[in-house]
């Protein structure tokens, strides 16, 4: 009856951040966006080389931090747009230097928890390794493979896919400017620590071709992450 009712404690909605993220996303979508603000036509392009210079060689954070942007533009995108990054759940850092990262990407909804992936960095003595995934889950059942053995769940955005190699330099230092935390494997030559990408994490990449083609995109220009197109791997199950 009504009156043996007793109330359940729920667990609150997860937040939703509808802003778009431009850490991750291409120039064309970037300046997309800088339309929706009214940012005049003739101004597009160089504010498009600021926003690129900033969140792909200095790793912004926070549009507060370009110091060559107006004041003005900065609460415009505020607004509409964020540099945030998938949400590290949980790190794993081994005596070799190998790290791996549990990913949570925004939730989608109010039943969405937020979908996790999973990120691993391998340190060699002349190159740094990103293992990305593509999708969450899998539809299909390679016997090698765990991610086989989960269901399909949806396939990651352009900028979530190109947010996992954001959030590994990130905690690498990999930017212009930035040191790296200590203990970190530190490469023979100096350069990148993030210097090949490989898509052998969750997913079968060529399942969601448009978002990876657009990421690879991204991670290759070469005004931006400058990542070799020859030092980029995508792995398939066909």
């Amino acid at each position: 009856t009504a009156d043996s009712l007793r109330p359940v404690a729920l667990s609150p909605a997860p937040e939703i951040d509808a802003r778009a993220s431009l850490a991750g996303m291409p120039r064309a979508g970037i300046a997309d966006l800088l339309r929706s603000i009214e940012v005049p036509e003739k101004e597009i392009r160089m504010r498009v080389a600021q926003l690129w210079h900033w969140i792909y060689i200095r790793g912004a954070e926070n549009f507060s931090e370009m110091t060559n942007v107006a004041r003005g533009l900065h609460a415009k995108l505020e607004a509409v747009a964020s540099l945030r990054r998938p949400e590290i759940v949980r790190e794993q850092i081994s005596a070799d230097g190998t790290r791996k990262w549990v990913l949570r990407m925004p939730s989608k909804g109010p039943h969405d928890k937020g979908a996790e992936v999973e990120c691993v960095y391998i340190p060699e003595r002349d190159r740094g390794t990103l293992c990305v995934s593509s999708q969450v889950g899998c539809t299909l059942n390679c016997s090698f493979c765990h991610t086989g053995t989960q269901k399909l769940v949806r396939n990651l955005e352009t900028w979530e896919i190109v947010g996992q190699v954001m959030v590994a330099r990130d905690r690498l230092g990999d930017y212009h400017g930035r040191t790296p935390p200590e203990g970190a494997f530190v490469p023979s030559d100096g350069g990148r620590f993030v210097s090949n990408i490989v898509f052998m994490g969750m997913g079968e990449p060529l399942y969601n071709f448009d978002n990876v083609r657009d990421a690879i995109g991204v991670l290759t220009d070469p005004d931006g992450m400058q990542l070799s197109k020859r030092k980029v791997t995508v792995s398939t199950s066909g």
